[in-house]
């Protein structure tokens, strides 16, 4: 077996040789640490972009499932809202035939004559009513919907157009009353109003009970430590989830 020729550090094409071979090794170590350090970017991009990608999903369903509730919500309310509007028709126009009848105009003496007949239950005191205001308001949690939980906080800003101050406000559900927080700030609403002197902070929010069933709401504002004036009245309906 013949014997490999020495490589001599004094013969010039030697040292050039050698000098090539280390920088060819050295461009493969880079090449293969790059490689490496490619893949498992490659590798952590995939995951982290699949999980992203994940959340999308999840999250674009949530909003679709949120979205055909609210519409189904929106369509409950609306056939609702013809229910009721169907009955006072339905009442005014039971009560016009009432007063058109002969049995009424028989009885009017008698109507006539029924508070000289005393003797019956003094009726129970009315509580004080509470006048229409004037507001520029704002809510950013809505009433006008089908409530499915027992408890809902009403959130918004409401300042009265005379100026004066507000120093309470409350949600009447049917019989109901409930105190709120008022003077919370709105950073937001004073930059595209500008300063309400006496309402530099006119945001309010107030939680209320909402039991199944159809109740009279009324959101209201104390002006001056005063009056009552309400900024919006509707009807409602509680419909809990089985």
């Amino acid at each position: 077996m013949g014997r490999l020729p020495e490589l001599s550090s004094a013969d010039p094409s030697s040292e050039a040789r050698i000098a090539a071979l280390q920088a060819e090794l050295a461009a493969v170590k880079q090449r293969d640490a790059a490689f490496r350090t490619h893949m498992i970017q490659e590798f952590l991009d995939r995951g982290e972009r699949n999980t992203y990608v994940h959340v999308l999903h999840e999250e674009r369903a949530a909003l679709r499932r949120r979205e055909q509730e609210s519409f189904a919500d929106l369509e409950l309310l609306v056939r609702k809202l013809e229910g009721a509007q169907a009955r006072a028709a339905a009442a005014e126009n039971a009560l016009a035939r009432l007063q058109g009848s002969l049995a009424w105009r028989l009885t009017a003496p008698l109507r006539s004559l029924r508070p000289a007949w005393g003797g019956g239950p003094a009726p129970a005191a009315a509580a004080p009513a509470v006048a229409a205001g004037v507001f520029t308001y704002y809510l950013h949690t809505s009433p006008f919907r089908i409530f499915r939980e027992p408890r809902f906080t009403l959130r918004g800003w409401a300042w009265p157009e005379d100026g004066r101050p507000v120093t309470a406000v409350r949600v009447a559900v049917g019989s109901q009353t409930f105190i709120g927080r008022h003077g919370l700030p709105e950073p937001e609403v004073v930059a595209r109003y500008g300063e309400q002197p006496r309402n530099p902070r006119p945001g309010f929010e107030v939680t209320f009970d909402t039991p199944p069933g159809e109740h009279p709401f009324s959101l209201e504002a104390q002006l001056g430590g005063e009056e009552w004036r309400w900024i919006l009245r509707t009807t409602i309906w509680a419909e809990p989830r089985p």
